[in-house]
């Protein structure tokens, strides 16, 4: 395998990257939506105590015993997080490798 090839397939690679964790980040972003303003969406009916949250969604009620009702979960969001910093990690490096290969 020549070198120009192999760069080639590490830069396919990485845009196959950037696009699964692009996917995954806005898999999880319509997931918090869908969340927030269709499950959760009677929450202020029956909670003083409601808090909201644009990035990502989420609407949530504390209750005076101290629990949570209708929050992401510390996964949920780490791993939303984690798939937007995958994803513009890999897009620096394609872009990287992109501008090494037009040098």
């Amino acid at each position: 395998m020549t070198s120009v090839s192999a760069r080639e397939s590490r830069l396919n690679r990485l845009w196959g990257a950037v696009c699964a964790f692009a996917g995954i980040f806005f898999l999880l972003w319509a997931l918090s939506w869908l969340h927030a303003s269709v499950l959760n969406e009677d929450l202020q009916n029956h909670c003083a105590d409601v808090h909201t949250s644009r990035f990502p969604f989420e609407k949530s009620c504390t209750h005076e015993d101290g629990t949570v009702e209708g929050a992401n979960s510390v996964t949920f969001d780490g791993i939303f997080f984690g798939s937007m910093a995958a994803g513009v990690a890999c897009l620096v490096a394609a872009f990287m490798t992109e501008a090494v290969r037009r040098k």
